[in-house]
């Protein structure tokens, strides 16, 4: 019978790797993804697959650079005076239905990502003011800041999309299905397996997002040429399947910036003892879970921000693999309940993760079921805290204000305190790192903030992801971003 399975999934592979190529025309560009986004609305989307396009299809004034510093966008340039911040947009810019963008339309977008009902307004209660107005056909927008720091300009403005007043409110509820922007790409349609979007400024005339949610059908259609690139898409066990073809493609390896953890929800009255998450962690050998299930493409963490971030805090020592220890305070945490559920999403890869962890937790004598769920119930159940402990990513953390939005205690759900931590030492420090304008003052407030974190176990850390891009040899100009955004993709073209 093993015998009989070889030969199948030998035949398998050879029928995909023998397949003669297909191409895809050459002015469109497949782009592969596991899950689609919870909603392409940019005032609600929060997953990185949703806000990534949305960077697409909608101008923000600023974007980050490769430097994690930010570049001018929809704004050509701004300055500061005092604690007030003018930007100054580009003239010119239109809507995709033809419509130039006015001042009411910058102020109806502020208002939108600031408002209560909006799962950004947190991110903008520093915000003292705002004034928009036009001079010479320009138009400017005044920002005012009730204490400066760098977190506007490299944090959260991007997350502000330049909106559309009139389409909005006419389109109601339905606008992500109507989305009009100032963006490089105008939305075309979505279904339940893709995304279309059109040139109005791109190299590439079409731009396709295909769902493929099997990872080795997403493997196959990638080698078969049905699609042209897959970031961050590829299982660490195919990668040097395509590194062995450099004729036929090319494969980018970089450090990025997500961070892998175990999510505790402290509202469980076991998990909420310290002894509990310290035998948790104990438990796991993150090394070999690297070596062996991610082939080397991944970095013990410690912190919800990575080595590249500038304010991330050196020195800080990965949590140990300890079995005997674990086992000691299993013992001090009392009886855990006679079976914890770690919930994951259903890609198979973070279902062999998830089954991993559960194996290693259940050496030192905590028994863990894996329920795995597709992306749109898992990610409702892990906001409304419908969960004991789950596997998650951070993506693309750039300031230090993300751990505000994680575990202060007037985050915890709805907002994005998923896990209902709270520590009251934290939140004062969140309080003073979030209004100190003095960088490096700031750096050591959250240098203090991600050791209590760690020492608290508020997540279980895990690795720190290397990112792994793959394309087709003839996609040209294509740059993967260290964040995980798509903006290579308005430059990416298709030689003939």
């Amino acid at each position: 019978m093993m015998k009989r399975v070889f030969l199948i999934s030998y035949a398998l592979v050879s029928a995909v790797t023998c397949t003669r190529p297909q191409s895809t025309p050459t002015d469109t560009l497949v782009m592969a993804l596991s899950s689609g986004p919870a909603t392409l609305d940019p005032r609600y989307a929060t997953d990185a697959v949703g806000e990534r396009i949305d960077e697409l299809i909608f101008d923000t004034l600023i974007r980050i650079g490769p430097d994690l510093r930010p570049l001018p966008r929809a704004a050509e340039k701004w300055q500061l005076d005092g604690h007030t911040y003018t930007f100054y947009l580009r003239p010119g810019l239109r809507f995709h239905n033809g419509r130039p963008l006015t001042r009411e339309d910058v102020e109806f977008s502020l208002d939108a990502y600031r408002g209560a009902r909006s799962p950004f307004a947190s991110n903008f209660d520093f915000i003292k003011a705002v004034r928009v107005t036009e001079k010479a056909g320009q138009i400017l927008l005044n920002i005012e800041v009730k204490t400066v720091s760098d977190k506007l300009l490299n944090g959260y403005l991007k997350f502000i999309k330049l909106l559309p007043k009139a389409e909005t409110l006419e389109a109601g509820a339905d606008f992500t299905n109507h989305l009009i922007g100032t963006g490089g790409y105008r939305f075309v349609r979505q279904d339940a397996n893709e995304i279309e979007l059109e040139s109005v400024t791109a190299k590439t005339k079409h731009l396709i997002f295909k769902i493929i949610r099997d990872d080795f059908t997403r493997y196959q259609k990638l080698l078969k040429g049905e699609v042209d690139i897959a970031q961050m898409e590829i299982t660490p066990d195919r990668v040097a399947d395509f590194q062995k073809r450099p004729d036929e493609f090319q494969v980018f390896l970089y450090p990025g910036l997500n961070m892998t953890y175990m999510l505790v929800n402290f509202r469980d009255p076991w998990l909420a003892k310290m002894p509990a998450r310290e035998a948790l962690s104990l438990a796991l050998n993150r090394p070999e879970i690297i070596r062996y299930k991610l082939y080397g493409q991944a970095r013990e963490a410690t912190s919800l921000l990575t080595p590249q971030n500038p304010y991330f805090a050196q020195g800080l020592q990965a949590p140990a693999y300890d079995l005997s220890a674990a086992k000691k305070f299993l013992s001090e945490a009392g009886p855990p309940p006679s079976e914890i559920v770690l919930k994951t999403s259903n890609t198979p890869q973070a279902v062999d993760n998830g089954k991993v962890l559960a194996y290693q937790m259940s050496q030192a004598g905590v028994q863990v079921k894996v329920r795995s769920y597709e992306w749109g119930t898992f990610y409702s159940d892990i906001k409304h805290g419908n969960f004991q402990l789950a596997t998650m990513k951070w993506v693309s953390v750039l300031d230090p204000d993300i751990y505000k939005l994680a575990f202060h205690s007037t985050e915890k759900p709805p907002g994005r305190n998923r896990g209902s931590y709270s520590n009251p030492e934290v939140d004062r420090l969140l309080d003073q790192g979030t209004d100190e304008p003095d960088i490096s003052k700031r750096k050591a407030v959250f240098d203090r903030v991600q050791k209590l974190i760690l020492d608290d176990l508020a997540v279980i850390p895990l690795w720190y992801d290397e990112q792994v891009a793959i394309a087709r040899k003839n996609v040209m100009d294509y740059h993967p971003d260290s964040s995980g955004d798509y903006w290579s993709l308005f430059q990416v073209y298709k030689r003939r």
